[in-house]
């Protein structure tokens, strides 16, 4: 199983393999341990959530349109609104 948001994927820590494996033993949440399919390094699911958290908020930041600072102020000191 891969855990993934759009295209962005967790990964394993050891070898960068995309896809895990439950471990049928475990509860389940954000404790619960995932498998590397590949060589097997356990990993928690909040942290490849986290993981993939951390991947997404520098593309976040690339979409979010720009924020003014010299915005307008659209009303005078007196309360009334200019148009």
């Amino acid at each position: 199983m891969q855990f993934r948001i759009g295209k962005i994927s967790a990964k394993c820590s050891s070898c960068d393999s995309t896809q895990f494996k439950a471990d049928p033993e475990d509860y389940s949440g954000p404790l619960a341990r995932f498998y590397c399919a590949v060589c097997g390094t356990a990993m928690q699911y909040a942290d490849l959530i986290a993981q993939i958290g951390k991947q997404a908020a520098p593309h976040r930041r690339k979409l979010a349109p720009p924020v003014r600072s010299n915005a307008p102020n659209n009303y005078s000191s007196g309360g009334t609104v200019r148009r």
